[in-house]
């Protein structure tokens, strides 16, 4: 058995030099690939909480103006309709538009938290 023999197999096959250099390889290009897929989810994650935060931020003003919409328009319907009716028509459109954004920028949340590497 020569020094030939151990890189190449008996068979004829790669020899063991080969299978490790192989595997590490291998190694390598899976650890990049796990790096990549990384990136990829921690960057959906960021554009869901970006979406979900807008949406919340649209129905967290949708409210506060809601406030002084109710107040300022049941008075100009007020000379129309009850004051009453007035303002349930508006605070009713109002809190509709503010619960869709709310609904919307819910349903774009991140699903699961970001997740430390250290933490899998």
């Amino acid at each position: 058995m020569g020094s030939h023999d151990r890189v190449r197999g008996r068979n004829g096959g790669p020899g063991t030099r080969e299978l490790v250099g192989e595997i590490g390889r291998q190694l390598v290009h899976l650890d990049q690939t796990e790096v990549e897929l990384e990136r990829a989810e921690l960057a959906s994650n960021v554009q869901s909480a970006r979406r979900a935060l807008v949406g919340l931020g649209v129905a967290t003003v949708a409210a506060l103006v809601g406030l002084t919409v109710v107040l300022v328009s049941a008075l100009g319907l007020a000379l129309v309709l009850p004051g009453w009716l007035a303002a349930l028509i508006v605070a009713g459109v109002v809190l509709g538009v503010g619960t869709g954004a709310g609904y919307l920028g819910w349903q774009h949340r991140p699903r699961s938290p970001l997740a430390f590497p250290g933490n899998r």
